[in-house]
């Protein structure tokens, strides 16, 4: 019997560890939370979340993928943050665009994503595409656009233009720098 009684008082120091962290200190405490904060808490939380988007056609539009979404649903709206998206553009049934960045959050059920941290978006295939970065954007998927007012640096190889607010429109492979451009190009 001794030599179970060490294992029976570790397993329950572990069980009542583990109820103590789990447990948020209101409930500990007996105080239940207010309908404010009921309305403030996540729905609904996704770990290595992969979504995929589909067009009229029925083929692959785009791909969502991140490390945690974490839903909110409001009574006029919803929101979801994301942490460490990326965001997979196809062109007749290949990857064109690649999006990552450290955050974002996603509106009205994923019309308007608005990135955040390192943002940087790729031409596929490499080598050769070119890439934007920057540490804002907002992107509207459905519609393959993005626009920023923050600086933006386009890279293509050893050639660079940076200036401030962009416009992309992903489907026609067609961006715009707004203003302050300056560009550097390296000749053969």
């Amino acid at each position: 019997m001794r030599t179970w009684l060490p294992l029976v008082v570790v397993v329950l120091l572990i069980s009542a560890g583990l109820w103590f962290s789990e447990s948020p200190p209101q409930q500990l405490l007996g105080k239940q939370p207010t309908p404010q904060q009921q309305k403030g808490a996540a729905d609904l939380v996704i770990r290595d979340a992969k979504t995929r988007h589909f067009n009229q056609e029925g083929t692959l539009a785009y791909r969502v993928d991140a490390d945690q979404i974490t839903f909110f649903q409001f009574e006029r709206r919803d929101r979801a943050d994301l942490t460490e998206p990326r965001i997979l553009f196809y062109q007749e049934h290949e990857p064109k665009w690649r999006t990552e960045s450290r955050r974002g959050v996603a509106h009205n059920n994923g019309e308007r994503v608005v990135l955040h941290g390192d943002v940087l978006i790729t031409e596929l295939p490499k080598p050769g595409g070119i890439k934007l970065n920057t540490q804002s954007i907002t992107i509207k998927p459905r519609e393959e656009f993005a626009e920023t007012d923050k600086v933006v640096t386009i890279t293509a190889g050893p050639n660079s233009t940076t200036g401030r607010g962009l416009r992309a429109f992903l489907k026609e492979d067609r961006v715009e720098i707004l203003s302050d451009v300056k560009s550097s190009y390296e000749t053969e």
